[in-house]
């Protein structure tokens, strides 16, 4: 009778524990493994859909346009600098990009505006380019912040002067050259413009090791450089070349012009004679007033760098 009884207690144990673990492998099952399998089947058939993936940064950037819209221009524009660099695959940072050169060229340029300006009196003897060299600024900048129609100064005379420390950075990738500025010890990004075209020439790789500077900023009229002095200056294109030494290596210009088409019937060059060289110019192509903001802001030792 006793073994019986033993029996059935072990028999009872043995069926309890396992329900108990029928039990709890039921509700394992119900409450996290069959909830997880409907969630991957709905990303499943998300991704089989036609639905439009998802941006994320579309809401920080409505966000962020909400405040301009408002005139908290501060803090819409550190909204679009975090969106791009939280989010830079996002679709709306191209835009937002565009958005923020416009508030940092606004602001620099505003007359009303001192951040970092000084006032300089001029001496006998300065000149525009002078000034510029000993300040720390470029020529360009003088005549746009002062609102300049010539380069005639008269001692006495008081110009608004800013200082500036830009480097460039193109990006072979994405055909952009972006401006960054460096306040104090670190480098924010400034504005980005888009290439038509980037040519490197032979024997120039990307990365280019230690970078490069600008050096001899030059103002074209017809293809000749003029100086600075000339009163057909405002009116000259823009190049900036770059350099790792004292020869140019590449510069930063206007599109060349299209070299002509052969004429119809046009005889083949006789043996011997040398074809003429038709391998495309290089350089970093750019829209000539993208060219004419850079000149204002590059001074001569500005670094440069290739990246992709």
């Amino acid at each position: 009778m006793a073994k019986a009884q033993l029996k059935l207690l072990l028999f009872l144990i043995v069926l309890g524990v396992t329900l108990g673990s029928m039990a709890a492998a039921y509700y394992i099952y119900d409450k996290i493994l069959r909830p997880d399998k409907r969630i991957q089947a709905e990303i499943a058939t998300i991704k089989k859909s036609d639905l439009p993936p998802v941006d994320p940064g579309a809401k920080r950037f409505n966000a962020a346009i909400d405040l301009i819209k408002a005139g908290r221009i501060e803090e819409g524009r550190d909204g679009l600098f975090k969106l791009v660099n939280q989010f830079p695959a996002s679709p709306t940072c191209v835009e937002a990009k565009r958005i923020i050169g416009e508030i940092n060229l606004d602001q620099l340029f505003a007359s009303e505006s001192k951040a970092g300006k000084k006032d300089y009196i001029v001496q006998p003897g300065d000149s525009l380019a002078l000034i510029a060299n000993k300040q720390g600024t470029t020529l360009d900048m003088l005549i746009r912040l002062n609102g300049l129609m010539g380069t005639v100064l008269q001692p006495g005379d008081h110009l608004a002067i800013l200082p500036l420390d830009f480097s460039i950075r193109v990006d072979m990738s994405e055909k952009t050259v972006s401006l960054w500025r460096k306040v104090g010890e670190k480098e924010f990004f400034f504005k980005e413009y888009l290439a038509s075209d980037i040519r490197l020439p032979t024997g120039l790789r990307v990365p280019v090791e230690n970078g490069m500077e600008i050096k001899g900023k030059a103002a074209m009229l017809d293809g000749k450089a003029i100086l600075s002095t000339d009163p057909r200056y405002t009116e000259a294109e823009k190049w900036l070349p770059g350099s790792r030494g004292v020869r140019t290596d590449i510069l930063l210009r206007t599109p060349p012009p299209a070299k002509p088409a052969p004429a119809a019937g046009t005889a083949a060059p006789a043996p011997g004679v040398p074809e003429l060289d038709d391998t495309p110019e290089p350089g970093v192509f750019l829209a000539r007033e993208d060219l004419e903001e850079m000149f204002a802001l590059v001074r001569n030792g500005s670094k440069l760098y290739f990246i992709r």
